[in-house]
């Protein structure tokens, strides 16, 4: 199992690996703008997390929902280096961990602003990209156990709609509810106006779904070389992980 976060997606075939099962989710993108902005845009993640005794949410140290409103979160979204001078293999790729703007164009296009590629260009790039997936879970579908259960039927597992446990979820969550976040009609309609783009793809994504009907294939273990698995878990997780150690050990 390899998870592919903060950078340009995977494209299927690309890496000579026809084994490979690919799995990726969409959810509607306003929704997911404001989310995001909720978890990690309001206020930093690190100090939600890390200075829970000296750093207190309030409204006035918050970022605001008004300026989250670029490719990059609150500012536009721009490329890292990658590689050395000296090997000659230097160049840029996409990492993208804050973004409130046509992110699914971005993340599955993985196409850099500094190559001055339109959205259009990167939508179609994007779209092309996702089509090549196994499978993809439309989050919002979730909310109907029908096409819960054939999620769970497809991989052969139950809890699919179990929350997981991301890195300050629980702490951007407490901060959210002591200062609730008010989004204004025009907020949102500013963020439904600059996520057309992301709008479009995913709507193209899960109109194909017909409530209450979802003919999905059943897990047959048969099927699949199940020879070796990969994971590894996130910086954070690992640094969480230590810390436990750390306390136990004290």
């Amino acid at each position: 199992l390899k998870a592919v976060e903060w950078t340009g997606m995977e494209e299927p075939g690309m890496k000579m690996d026809n084994a490979t099962f690919y799995v990726t989710h969409l959810r509607e993108p306003v929704s997911r703008s404001i989310s995001h902005f909720k978890y990690q845009g309001r206020w930093n993640c690190k100090y939600l997390s890390f200075k829970k005794r000296s750093f207190i949410p309030t409204e006035e140290n918050a970022n605001k929902i008004e300026t989250w409103n670029q490719t990059g979160g609150h500012v536009p979204s721009r490329c890292r280096w990658r590689g050395s001078k000296k090997s000659g293999r230097k160049r840029l790729f996409l990492w993208l961990g804050m973004c409130a703007v046509n992110c699914y164009t971005q993340w599955f296009s993985g196409i850099c602003p500094e190559y001055g590629i339109s959205v259009n260009q990167q939508y179609r790039v994007a779209k092309a990209k996702l089509l090549k997936y196994n499978l993809v879970v439309v989050i919002e579908k979730l909310r109907d156990p029908e096409y819960a259960r054939a999620v769970e039927g497809f991989f052969g597992v139950p809890g699919v709609t179990e929350r997981g446990d991301p890195f300050c979820e629980r702490h951007s969550h407490n901060a959210n509810a002591k200062v609730p976040l008010i989004v204004r009609n025009e907020t949102l309609d500013r963020l439904t106006r600059l996520n057309q783009v992301d709008t479009r793809l995913y709507n193209e994504m899960s109109d194909c779904l017909d409530e209450g009907q979802y003919d999905f294939p059943k897990w047959d273990p048969s099927r699949w070389e199940l020879n070796s698995t990969y994971w590894r878990p996130s910086k954070w997780e690992r640094a969480k992980a230590a810390k436990r150690v750390k306390a136990k050990e004290g």
